[in-house]
């Protein structure tokens, strides 16, 4: 099992802030070096016909762990994470990026655009970016243009958000770090905190197991990405990935095949304990409903995709 980390004992740091509006989060410092405490949002203003199927706070902590060693699974490179309890709660810490790296996310370079350098579609939104609007600023940005490594960071986000049901991948959850040479280098992936059905109860994880078609659907029957198609609906990824339309994401899928140990994957579940400091950490029927999910996503749409487009 891994550790869950008694973050009580560490000084808190004052001199740094983060934005971001799930949840409250805050720095603290971990022999010497910084580290982002996040916090589980409260879901009191949530809406829903039955509150019992609502826990008191989201499992973002948890989400944002899995999510980010399941990228680092896939020989991603992603911020390094770990959980612990503070003020009485499960958290995530988040370890700060080198200090001498400025982080700039995607919004910041798509805002530089000018009318001369691409014509977007839209406005930047927080309820969804279309993937022609994304894919422009890639191609166009003095920064970023002419960088395959900037493209496949995209591509490879774009397939595994699908794999772990992450729908907010919006335009503050990526980014780059902007070299001396006026180049960018793609940041680490970060912000996974809204996989895995964060807003459920462990009693709806085992209603679900018991019933095949929910299982389905979870896994991949619903769900949208948080880009947009040349109608502003919001993209169904597996149907994306499996078109074969982009043979850039189709170059990310036969990436994530290549790398994708699902043994590997479930035994990051199996290493997160049940219970700690006298909370709940991962109930057994939340495990086995995102064990199972992930393998029904595999066997039944992303191998199938990859066997059609790449043998």
């Amino acid at each position: 099992m891994i550790e869950i980390y008694d973050l009580r004992k560490y000084e808190r740091d004052y001199s740094r802030y983060y934005s971001g509006r799930a949840g409250a989060k805050f720095p603290i410092i971990i022999d010497g070096e910084r580290w982002m405490i996040k916090f589980p949002e409260s879901t009191s203003g949530v809406s829903a016909k039955s509150t019992r199927n609502i826990p008191s706070y989201t499992s973002s902590p948890l989400s944002e762990y899995l999510g980010s060693h399941i990228y680092e699974s896939l020989n991603i490179p992603v911020h390094k994470t770990i959980l612990g309890f503070r003020e009485n709660k499960i958290v995530v810490g988040c370890k700060d990026f080198d200090p001498m790296k400025t982080l700039v996310p995607y919004h910041d370079i798509r805002n530089s655009i000018t009318e001369n350098e691409a014509a977007l579609s839209s406005s930047s939104s927080s309820s969804g970016e279309p993937l022609s609007d994304a894919l422009k600023v890639i191609n166009t940005a003095p920064v970023l243009k002419n960088n395959p490594v900037i493209k496949e960071r995209f591509w490879d986000m774009f397939v595994v958000d699908a794999f772990i049901r992450n729908n907010d991948r919006n335009n503050g959850n990526w980014g780059f770090f902007i070299n001396g040479d006026g180049t960018a280098t793609p940041a680490p992936v970060f912000d996974n905190g809204n996989s895995f059905f964060n807003k459920r109860t462990s009693i709806v994880a085992e209603s679900h197991l018991k019933n095949s078609s929910s299982m389905v659907q979870d896994a991949y029957g619903t769900g949208v990405s948080f880009f947009l198609d040349n109608n502003g609906s919001h993209i169904h990824p597996f149907d994306f990935i499996e078109s074969g339309v982009s043979s850039d994401c189709t170059k990310a899928l036969k990436r994530f095949i290549s790398y994708c140990n699902l043994e590997n994957i479930m035994a990051i579940f199996d290493e997160i304990p049940e219970s700690a400091f006298g909370k709940e950490v991962l109930s057994p029927s939340t495990k086995q409903h995102y064990k199972t999910m992930l393998q029904l996503s595999y066997k039944d749409r992303l191998l199938p995709a990859y066997k059609k487009l790449c043998s």
